[in-house]
């Protein structure tokens, strides 16, 4: 037994002026070959060779803003508070030299949350005992295992829980047959390495975290705080982390272990440039394209017509989808789907001040709202024909927002002259309202209902960004602030009970995607296109989405997800 002596690494730490902080821990009380079985990064001197030459950044960095090689990093980058928080929780591998598992499966979930808007938590003994790697606790190269990321993927912790993995004689790892596994299968569609320190810089810049392989001294395994330089002990062995940023100003790397949250600080340490092969002997590892499993979006499709409002749109049935917007004579217009092709246009007259709104609350049912120019809501529906339109009264300055929670219950929103968002609602005899609720918006609201009595409503504020107010069958609650930046109205939808999902115009012209998953909030996922409008949205399906905008040429676009 040779515990780490943490008065004489003090002692030098003290002795060289370094900048760091050392304390006793439980990995500190380990035996020198119980310390060593944790440090399981094993070189291939040739392929490391290889991929030092090779070493170039990611085509993912064709958009950023300076030339691949050139510098274009911030001064500071720490994924863990950039635009939200990507880095997953810290984890311990225990006594396994299954590191390398570790820090790529962490690169994955960076990237995955990201790229996708989504927290994964996926099993590193998946990778390490179930791959071409084999079951057991020896060592690996991040290339290695990155390669069977992209071509077999790894399933969720839940489906092989690490913990679950040490059942064989004495202890020993096994591998875990996991049902239906290419259902559950995370992968990535690119991967490489970055030689440079400009490069590595960018890359965490501009894409993400990466893996890295350091030299790990005795007095490594003491670390608690500040920047860590080697100042006494023996080589141990070589170690695999993720590194989620740096800092030029602490001319230091920011990194995530694998010894779980009790070492160092809360399981991430800081270690300076230049210190034990960090940036020096081996390359960062990269990943992007990060491939999900189950529904996937698809390319945007053109439905043509010449509208002068951001789409609306609305499900009664299986496979069929009602759009709605405003035409160049102000009128509102039809264009439906009806499960074998796109039908209309279709006008439904009317002068109306934006877009219009549309909900259903049977099959066969269409109820459409505008607000004129008298600044009242309208009112047309179609039950085997379409009715006259009808005043409902009000004064309003945004377009309405509409919903049904169940047969013939209608619950609409409008921004009012206050800038407050008001309900009206048709209860199956008469309409009701107007209701103030209050807040102060920027947009129109956007509504959706996820089961009966319920109705979640979502708006611009005047800061810009996404607010919330939801009914839950007794009460509104206050308004709950989500972040973003939109540049006009969101759209909301549920395809589900407690599932939520929202869709809003950014800042670049894209759409942004963010939704509730029934336990918190995800996103916002980038979904491209180049939009001038608000978004639409209906889900005729569990996992079904039906988007839909208006383009620069202003044509009714279309992407949806299944």
């Amino acid at each position: 037994m040779a515990k780490v002596d943490i008065a004489a690494v003090q002692t030098k730490i003290v002795e060289k002026q370094a900048r760091w902080q050392a304390r006793a821990n439980t990995i500190t009380q380990l035996s020198d070959a119980a310390r060593k079985r944790m440090l399981g990064v094993v070189v291939d001197q040739a392929e490391l060779a290889r991929e030092v030459a090779a070493a170039k950044p990611p085509a993912a960095r064709a958009n950023a803003p300076e030339a691949p090689g050139a510098p274009g990093f911030a001064p500071a980058v720490d994924w863990r508070n950039r635009n939200g928080n990507h880095v997953t929780s810290v984890k311990d591998q225990g006594g396994c030299g299954s590191c390398v598992s570790f820090c790529t499966t962490a690169l994955t979930e960076s990237m995955a949350s990201i790229e996708k808007g989504q927290k994964l938590d996926l099993s590193e003994a998946d990778l390490h005992f179930c791959s071409s790697h084999g079951a057991n606790c020896s060592g690996w190269w991040p290339n290695n295992a990155l390669g069977e990321i992209k071509n077999r993927g790894i399933v969720d912790e839940a489906s092989f829980p690490y913990s679950s993995a040490f059942t064989g004689s004495g202890g020993a790892p096994v591998c875990k047959n996991v049902a239906n596994r290419d259902d559950k299968a995370v992968k990535i569609t690119n991967f490489g390495a970055l030689s440079s320190a400009t490069d590595r810089k960018n890359h965490l810049t501009n894409v993400g975290p990466c893996s890295a392989v350091i030299e790990v001294y005795n007095d490594f395994f003491a670390y608690s705080s500040g920047v860590y330089s080697h100042v006494s002990g023996a080589l141990a062995g070589l170690h695999c982390v993720l590194v989620i940023g740096y800092s030029e100003v602490d001319r230091c790397w920011i990194c995530k272990n694998s010894w779980g949250a009790g070492w160092g600080d809360g399981g991430y340490f800081r270690i300076a440039y230049g210190q034990c092969g960090i940036d020096t002997t081996y390359p960062f590892h990269w990943a992007t394209g990060v491939k999900i499993p189950g529904g996937k979006w698809s390319g945007w499709e053109d439905l043509g017509g010449i509208i002068t409002s951001r789409p609306q749109a609305v499900s009664w049935a299986k496979d069929r989808i009602d759009v709605f917007a405003r035409g160049l004579d102000s009128a509102v217009w039809h264009r439906w789907w009806d499960g074998a092709g796109w039908r209309g246009w279709e006008s439904l007259g009317g002068l109306i001040h934006g877009a219009p709104a549309a909900a259903s609350w049977a099959s066969g049912r269409l109820d459409i709202f505008g607000i004129g120019t008298d600044h009242k809501l309208y009112h047309k529906w179609f039950q085997g024909g379409w009715s006259g339109w009808g005043s409902l009264g009000g004064f309003l300055t945004s377009e309405p927002a509409a919903v049904s929670w169940g047969p013939n219950r209608i619950d609409v929103f409008a921004r009012g002259g206050d800038n407050c968002m008001w309900h009206l609602w048709w209860d199956g005899a008469r309409w009701n309202g107007w209701e103030n609720l209050g807040g102060q918006l920027s947009s129109a609201p956007a509504v959706c209902s996820w089961g009966a009595n319920r109705l979640d409503c979502f708006v611009r504020g005047l800061d810009c960004q996404l607010h919330h107010k939801w009914w839950d069958g007794s009460r509104w609650s206050n308004w709950e602030a989500l972040g973003g930046i939109l540049t006009d109205a969101p759209a909301a939808e549920s395809w589900g009970p407690n599932r939520i999902d929202v869709f809003v115009p950014g800042t670049n012209f894209h759409m942004f995607h963010k939704w509730w998953d029934g336990t918190k909030w995800n996103g916002y996922e980038d979904l491209g296109g180049v939009l001038s409008s608000g978004v639409g949205v209906s889900s005729w399906a569990a996992k079904r989405l039906d988007t839909f905008v208006m383009g620069t040429d202003s044509h009714m676009y279309h992407k949806w997800y299944a």
